[in-house]
């Protein structure tokens, strides 16, 4: 046993456990990430949300005007994601 060196096991051991909490979690995600996260789960895209905003500023044009105001909100996200020049 003096030529065994557990830590050479550590890369192995640690993604077989990291895969094995993977797939015990992908069953709940589903129910513990919101329902407007869009990017990085499966059967989501991130472009949903370009489509939604959309689908909303459409609503609020066509919508009559009346006693209650609508509000529309841009906010600049540049600076929220790492991008190459």
């Amino acid at each position: 046993m003096s030529d065994f060196c557990p830590i050479s096991l550590c890369n192995v051991l640690c993604k077989i456990m990291a895969k094995a909490l993977a797939n015990r979690l992908r069953g709940v995600l589903g129910d513990v990430i919101s329902e407007t996260q869009s990017a990085f789960i499966p059967g989501r895209l991130i472009s949903d949300n370009t489509i939604m905003g959309f689908k909303y500023m459409h609503a609020l044009a066509r919508r009559k005007k009346g006693k209650i105001g609508a509000l529309a909100l841009k906010l600049d996200m540049s600076k929220a994601y790492d991008r190459v020049e």
